[in-house]
């Protein structure tokens, strides 16, 4: 999964004054690595065409590109360097997991962050999204590997970032996908560039996702063994050449 968006200037790091009136530099912003799920190409094509739109007349701001459209699942943590020396392991954790694919309904839109940024939602339960983050989390957590404390993923896409209006988007028929896979990113703060870190396809022979509330607290303990699952493999050693869900 390349990504080719050009890189924007860093800002944020310009030398202010403070109270003695010698000049400092602001706390430099470091930049994340999550998972995430992302919509496939058309789809995302077509959400960002429904952006540009939407936004025409009513903001400066320029949507998000179609391809770093995404659906956080869960945040490993913030660095001020790409953690390159972290693949390995975090190939050997999410080869522990077996999980089944995700479907992703956006058939909603707000406006989140203090009223900065606009982004399509989901009115669903989601609990199938939610379970197989905590089984992320959990992966992590046996491997000792670097993870924020887990909180349960409100599913949205973000599609304009520091809207600064009220008028949201005017939602017709939901957009609706089936996730194959699912990518590890690292966002470079202050940029407008995903680097990816992996991406793993999901194991249509998993068993289905524990939906009751009271089952999934039992995600806190291991799913599986330590075995690495030869069904989920990444990327790099497998095509995806089937048809994509669109709108």
């Amino acid at each position: 999964m390349q990504y080719h968006q050009p890189s924007l200037p860093l800002t944020g790091n310009a030398p202010e004054k403070n109270r003695s009136g010698h000049p400092h530099f602001a706390p430099r912003r470091r930049s994340e690595l999550f998972f995430v799920l992302k919509p496939p190409p058309s789809l995302a094509e077509e959400i960002y065409k429904a952006a540009c739109e939407h936004a025409h007349g009513r903001t400066n701001r320029q949507p998000h590109p179609a391809h770093l459209l995404h659906v956080s699942l869960l945040s490993m943590d913030e660095f001020d360097e790409p953690p390159y020396e972290l693949i390995p392991r975090i190939e050997t954790a999410i080869g522990s997991i077996r999980a089944c694919p995700l479907t992703v309904t956006l058939d909603g839109c707000a406006i989140y962050g203090g009223g900065r940024h606009l982004a399509l939602t989901s009115a669903g339960k989601n609990t199938d999204i939610q379970a197989f983050a905590r089984m992320l989390h959990c992966a992590l957590s046996r491997h000792n590997l670097p993870r924020q404390a887990f909180r349960a993923p409100s599913p949205h896409v973000t599609i304009i970032y520091g809207y600064g209006c009220k008028e949201v988007l005017n939602i017709g028929k939901p957009s609706t996908w089936q996730a194959r896979e699912f990518a590890l990113v690292y966002s470079h703060k202050g940029e407008t560039r995903h680097e990816p870190f992996g991406c793993w396809r999901f194991n249509v022979d998993a068993p289905p996702y524990s939906r009751p509330p009271s089952q999934l607290s039992l995600l806190d303990e291991p799913i599986t063994g330590g075995d690495r699952n030869p069904a989920l493999t990444t990327k790099a050693a497998i095509r995806n050449d089937g048809p994509r869900e669109t709108m």
